[in-house]
């Protein structure tokens, strides 16, 4: 039968008055016809005017009839008729996403998690599925999986080490849910840590998939942060004099209130030392322990104290030196007087550069010669080349210098003689852009040098060059260097003289490396720098200041998830601990940003989501939740009002076979 989908627009039905008034207000114009005299004609009566009918009842009728068509077609008509029942949950299917990040695996979040997921198991109308999701995807069942199969898998699920990336989950979850569907539904179950969520974005609305969220390891729903957990968030071994090795940490408190903490260091087995440490609300403190060198190669530092979250309580690390950062040289192979004085200069500096513990520079001057025969696996950090000039092109060393450089590699290049092939070399390389206008020479003679310029403010190397260092800097005396001018985009210039022109040109480039040019020879002939104190940090803030190089040297450090080497030889990090990859001492410590107690509230989340959906309506066939079938007839209603105001129009055109005249007619 018909029915309506808004019956309220009936009450325009009302309108149908309108044609009807228009009717009995209708008057008919009797036609004049001239006529010569009244004599034949016979007196009649005037017919009575207090009642009127109106004229025309066929036309009156058709359009009575199109305004209840047109008040039917807004109504909204639909054919409704009973549909075959269904079995329950029918076309609808749910899709549980349990979260196995790794703090999920504090404040009870996973305990949770799996009991609530077999709750919905049984409690959901249609058929489930399961994934399992932290980094990545890590486990998934088909939507229908038999359900004792999904208790069974969620029994066996077990924490992540690798931090969590909720996208991984908002990009597969779509392809989870079969074609034949009819109702799609995410539920995610998760701690909805901040930096897991904070970044995940995917418009679930435009893939008609209602999202629901389930909040696991939190004291409430408004809550933002969670409490009780403190954080071991660094340990590294220094020397500590001799047969000495110091052991230092960093514990973290994450909660507004200071907490007691008991730090113990384990190494050969067996817990070698304890200590007592107070952490302030949101602060830090530090622990030290001393042991004999060379007993141990490998220690563990501990939280005992119990708190919410476990996982990152511990830290394993290498009790050896790391080997030290090499450096080395290359030059013309018939050095002169004032090559030969550079890298003396050069070579004492940067070998002075470490702190005669385990952050060292020794020069390997075999693997820079091997690196100059085109060997990559060379070990060298800092290349320095002296005197560049023809003999650098001759032997087609700008090819290998640029590998050097897109490896990762620093390069420090002073001029030769003639500077001219100097500016020839590194221009016909590609190396920098500048154009060079001479040697400024004769300060000597003249008893006039040129002075450093005060640095700039964002400069990275006025922070190391302040008060009686700045003043050392700037009284400094440069007696020749090229004049360069022009200088291309990328390069920075980190120190001019007095007058604006570049002492240095560098050029960082995208894979870390980079390639300092210094218009001057570090000797005694072109400057005063290898004799004043700030040689030795100009040359090292130039060659690496501002790098993402740590200050001191130790074994690599990565997360769960990082990998290690090139090539065949890669390590990847699966869980924290310490280990040896070949000749490689390598630490993997926790993922620091899972110790982080903030959550997302539901809120922001459903913003990232594209906000709650459900499946949009169609216009073919509609079903309601009572079983019954609707058939849309609003096209029909259309049609037929259509058809109704086009015979109106017709029926309605004015008669066009009268024709009005004056003229008169005469008897």
């Amino acid at each position: 039968m018909i029915e309506f989908a808004q019956p309220a627009a009936l009450w325009t039905a009302l309108a149908v008055g309108l044609p009807i008034l228009a009717h009995m207000a209708y008057r008919q114009i009797t036609q004049k016809h001239p006529f010569p005299s009244l004599r034949f004609i016979r007196p009649s009566r005037i017919p009575r005017t207090g009642r009127k009918k109106p004229t025309d009842f066929f036309l009156l009728l058709l359009r009575i009839l199109l305004f209840l068509i047109l008040s039917a077609l807004l109504a909204d008509p639909y054919w409704k008729k009973e549909a075959k029942p269904a079995a329950a949950g029918e076309g609808r299917e749910t899709l549980l996403a349990i979260d196995l990040s790794p703090s999920m695996a504090g404040w009870k979040g996973l305990e949770e998690a799996k009991a609530l997921a077999k709750r919905l198991i049984e409690e959901e109308e249609g058929k489930v599925g399961l994934v399992a999701f932290g980094h990545a995807i890590l486990g998934e069942w088909k939507v229908g999986a038999d359900p004792a199969t999904l208790e069974k898998a969620i029994d066996e699920m077990a924490h992540d080490w690798r931090k969590g990336n909720a996208q991984a989950l908002l990009d597969r979850a779509s392809s989870l849910f079969t074609a034949s569907s009819t109702e799609k539904k995410l539920v995610v179950i998760s701690d909805f840590q901040q930096s897991d969520w904070q970044s995940a974005f995917r418009d679930l609305r435009s893939l008609e998939i209602d999202v629901e969220l389930r909040g696991v390891g939190v004291e409430s729903e408004e809550s933002s942060r969670r409490k009780g957990n403190l954080s071991l968030v660094e340990a590294r071994a220094v020397p500590a004099g001799p047969g000495k090795v110091r052991v230092w940490s960093v514990a973290r408190n994450w909660d507004d209130e200071p907490r007691q903490a008991s730090l113990a260091l384990t190494a050969g087995g067996e817990v070698r030392k304890r200590q007592e440490i107070t952490i302030p609300p949101f602060g830090s403190a530090q622990a030290q322990f001393i042991l004999p060198a060379d007993d141990f190669s490998e220690a563990l530092v501990e939280l005992e104290t119990e708190d919410a979250l476990s996982l990152d309580n511990k830290r394993s690390l290498w009790l050896k030196a790391p080997p030290a950062r090499g450096f080395g040289f290359w030059a013309p192979d018939a050095e002169d007087a004032e090559t030969s004085q550079e890298r003396s200069f050069l070579k004492t500096a940067v070998s002075s550069a470490g702190d005669s513990g385990w952050n060292r520079w020794e020069s390997y001057q075999d693997q820079a010669d091997a690196l100059r025969l085109g060997d990559e696996q060379s070990g060298i950090e800092l290349l320095m080349i002296l005197g560049l000039g023809g003999w650098f092109e001759e032997q087609e060393l700008g090819p290998i210098l640029q590998a050097y450089l897109d490896r990762g590699g620093v390069a420090l290049v002073t001029p030769g003689q003639p500077f001219v092939k100097t500016i020839s070399a590194i221009r016909g390389n590609d190396l920098l852009e500048f154009k060079f206008l001479r040697v400024a020479g004769g300060a000597v003679r003249l008893g006039n040098p040129f002075r450093i310029k005060a640095l700039e403010e964002d400069s990275f190397l006025n922070s190391v060059f302040a008060g009686k260092a700045a003043r050392d800097l700037y009284l400094s005396a440069i007696h020749r260097f090229g004049i360069l001018q022009q200088v291309g985009e990328g390069i920075e210039v980190p120190i001019r003289d007095r007058e604006e022109r570049p002492l240095a040109l560098v050029r960082t480039f995208q894979s870390g490396g980079r390639l300092v040019f210094l218009p001057f020879r570090m000797n005694t002939t072109w400057t005063d720098l290898p004799l004043r104190n700030s040689f030795l940090p100009l040359v090292m803030e130039l060659s690496f200041g501002g790098l993402k190089t740590p200050s001191s040297r130790a074994w690599p450090v990565l997360e769960p998830g990082e990998t290690w080497g090139d090539g065949e030889e890669v390590f990847s990090a699966v869980e924290p601990g310490a280990f040896r990859f070949g000749e490689q001492w390598i630490e993997v410590v926790p993922s620091q940003a899972e110790s982080m107690p903030e959550v997302l509230s539901s809120v922001d989340l459903m913003q990232g989501l594209g906000g709650r959906s459900t499946a949009p309506s169609t216009d073919i066939a509609r079903v309601d939740p009572s079983g019954e079938e609707r058939e849309p007839l609003w096209l029909w209603f259309a049609i037929l009002a259509g058809s109704l105001l086009i015979i109106e129009m017709i029926w309605s055109r004015p008669n066009q076979g009268y024709v009005s005249t004056n003229d008169s007619a005469h008897a």
